[in-house]
């Protein structure tokens, strides 16, 4: 059983690409509607993906629980945040391409995004969501550095909705954050009271990413692949 002490953040990274028998092995620890959800994905590679977060996450948390990955129930609160039912372990993931990341927290609240960085038109993008001085930042960059910046600052405005529970019904614009990309994540400003930290996660080159905590942590471990070996 891991320890996880009252300040500390575990994050975990782990590779989506799985041989067949791990996928499988994976799917034996899903509920009857997880499983539904997997098998109605269109393409069958990302339902193995889904698959294969899914699994993770219930491995990673047994380690902390001490149950099997089959015995974790997840309830949803209010804004459909996860929570495992009758721990007040506080945890978080997301997914994009073939990456998979966790965060974990004994108390805090906890929200955590990466983005694959791609080609998107991330100029009409800032100027539909991002308020009119990130606006002006982002456009004061050098063109071959908007990419980066739009994925830069987009994970962290979605790490932080997701650490506080609101999802979008906190508007993105109302939420500033740092745009340049070679500079740390910050929260400049927002309507949501609390002590919230951000940091920018170091996953892969060719990913941007975010962790906000709702608390005074004391920093990040990061974690290994979620086998627990």
């Amino acid at each position: 059983m891991l320890m996880l002490l009252a300040r500390d953040v575990h994050v975990w990274s782990v590779d989506l690409n799985l041989d067949r028998d791990r996928i499988h092995a994976f799917s034996q620890f899903l509920t009857e509607q997880e499983s539904q959800r997997a098998a109605k994905f269109i393409n069958p590679t990302h339902g193995d993906r889904w698959i294969v977060a899914r699994g993770y996450l219930r491995q990673i948390l047994s380690q902390y629980l001490n149950l099997t990955p089959s015995q974790i129930v997840f309830t949803l609160g209010a804004q459909g945040k996860p929570a495992v039912e009758g721990h007040s372990i506080e945890f978080n993931l997301s997914h994009s391409c073939d990456r998979a990341v966790y965060g974990i927290s004994a108390k805090f609240p906890i929200g955590i995004d990466i983005e694959y960085i791609h080609p998107l038109p991330a100029a009409d993008l800032v100027d539909r969501f991002f308020s009119p001085a990130e606006q002006a930042i982002f456009h004061s960059l050098p063109i071959d550095s908007q990419q980066a910046a739009f994925f830069h600052a987009w994970t962290q405005k979605e790490a932080y909705l997701k650490a506080c529970g609101t999802g979008l019904s906190t508007p993105l614009d109302r939420i500033e954050v740092s745009i340049d990309p070679t500079t740390p994540a910050a929260i400049i400003s927002s309507p949501i009271a609390g002590i919230w930290q951000i940091q920018k996660l170091e996953i892969a080159a060719d990913f941007a990413g975010a962790i906000v905590v709702g608390g005074e942590w004391e920093g990040i471990e990061y974690r290994g692949d979620g086998s627990g070996e």
